[in-house]
């Protein structure tokens, strides 16, 4: 495979940092572990709402597949991800994703699409089974449909919820169901984590793994690259896959068998990634230096021992002093 030359030039046997959301290459943070077991716990407890948010790229979908996965048989889900859809399209959505392609019309009512969602959840609740629904980019949801969630959460039988919803978003999902608008669906949720970017131990960990996962455990990133790594990504993990992609591409590009510092910079550049460490410091070095070049040149003014210089003549020297200094410094 042409995509694969720089991949098996590092003797990797998969893409170790591909952007989609796969799974395998669920990486088990302290964060992301305790937010899906959480999750699961929920589940199984029968919670009716449970909302997860987090930034762009912190591993909201990878999660989500991997708790799914890791659920018993007695869990049925329909897992919808495009929910820019109206409460019918909502139903639409559910239906289908349930079995219900070829048994339900498009042209059917709102009224007729609830009755026969009522109906398969009290068939499969006879069976013991429990159905799930997951909605990711939940932030992207009308207020109206997130409304019909809501009612949608009233189907229930005298000891357990028919139906179990998990939304999973945005930061900006939060702040939609904190609206008053919708106080009463806010009012029914029982689980709201937050997923959180990898601290810098585990950023490094994050990277390690990735590469043992496709094949080459023993490929290792210096101290300084590991560093730079967080700096540049601030721990989010696509960003760190994107990095890392590039690094790599940089590195086969020049023939070299590791990611090293300057690789990992060119990569950053490339990506228009930057530590942005250097120019604030730099105007604050400048700032403080001035001050104490001024604090200093005007004690020098005042403790002089030819105390009785005119001030013209103290202001004089001053204006040399601060100039000698001035120049030491550039020197």
């Amino acid at each position: 495979m042409k995509n694969m030359n720089h991949l098996s030039f590092f003797g990797f046997t998969d893409n170790p940092f591909r952007l989609t959301p796969d799974r395998d290459f669920f990486f088990p943070s302290a964060n992301h572990t305790a937010v899906g077991d959480v999750i699961k716990f929920g589940l199984e407890m029968g919670d009716g709402f449970i909302i997860v948010t987090g930034e762009v790229g912190t591993g909201k979908t990878i999660l989500l597949r991997w708790v799914l996965s890791d659920l018993s048989k007695e869990f049925e889900t329909a897992i919808l991800l495009s929910p820019l859809l109206m409460p019918k399209g909502l139903l639409l959505a559910i239906l289908r994703d349930a079995g219900y392609e070829e048994k339900i019309d498009n042209k059917a009512s709102l009224d007729h699409l609830l009755r026969t969602l009522n109906d398969y959840l009290f068939e499969i609740s006879k069976k013991n089974r429990q159905f799930v629904v997951v909605i990711d980019e939940a932030q992207n949801l009308p207020a109206a449909s997130i409304e019909q969630l809501r009612l949608l959460s009233n189907f229930e039988s005298d000891k357990k919820k028919l139906l179990q919803i998990v939304l999973v978003g945005q930061p900006e999902l939060k702040a939609k169901i904190e609206k008053p608008n919708l106080r009463q669906l806010l009012q029914r949720v029982t689980i709201m984590e937050t997923l959180n970017p990898l601290p810098e131990k585990e950023t490094i960990q994050y990277a390690h793994f990735r590469f043992s996962k496709a094949g080459r455990g023993d490929m290792r990133l210096s101290r300084r690259t590991c560093r730079e790594l967080w700096k540049m990504t601030k721990g989010v993990p696509r960003q760190i896959n994107k990095l890392m992609s590039r690094a790599l591409l940089i590195s086969f590009s020049e023939q070299k068998q590791a990611i090293d510092y300057k690789t990992l910079r060119k990569a950053g550049s490339s990506l228009n990634m930057s530590t942005g460490s250097k120019s604030p410091w730099r105007f604050w070095r400048k700032l403080v230096l001035g001050a104490v070049l001024f604090a200093v040149s005007f004690a020098m003014l005042f403790a002089s021992t030819a105390g009785h210089d005119s001030l013209a003549s103290r202001i004089h020297k001053t204006g040399f002093q601060i100039a000698s200094l001035t120049s030491l410094k550039s020197k």
